[in-house]
């Protein structure tokens, strides 16, 4: 009978932590929800993702992905086939797409406050200077 409760419960677990579905954070300047649909619709079919965020500022997507850990040695295919996709889309708009950490901790804090217009600006500057830097 313990037997049986442990293999229920190892199941369980596993299951659970293989969640298909990615976790997408957006946030729009303006609030227009066709945009954040249709990325959302992007960042959704992407299924080497297990994290995604995206911010959509004066004709700019900064968009920060987490891929899973098997799909970590084609961080840079999936990257270049996002941002692709999303000039495609937005082709009057700047795209910066990038799958680092640090990155993606600044924007998941950035959407998190919901901040005004001024620090949204000056946020997203320093954030795309991060991407800058040789570590």
């Amino acid at each position: 009978m313990k037997k049986l409760g442990w293999l229920i419960l190892a199941i369980s677990l596993l299951l659970s932590g293989c969640s298909s579905d990615p976790q997408i954070d957006l946030l729009h300047a303006k609030q227009d929800e066709q945009e954040l649909e249709t990325l959302r619709f992007i960042l959704e079919d992407e299924e080497k993702m297990s994290e995604s965020v995206g911010v959509f500022f004066d004709h700019q997507v900064i968009v920060a992905v987490q891929v899973h850990p098997l799909s970590k040695f084609r961080k840079e295919k999936i990257e270049k086939r996002i941002s692709d996709e999303l000039k495609k889309k937005f082709p009057d708009h700047e795209i910066f797409v990038s799958s680092d950490l640090k990155i993606m901790w600044e924007l998941k804090d950035l959407v998190d406050q919901n901040p005004s217009e001024e620090t949204l600006k000056k946020t997203l500057a320093d954030i795309q200077s991060l991407a800058k830097e040789a570590t």
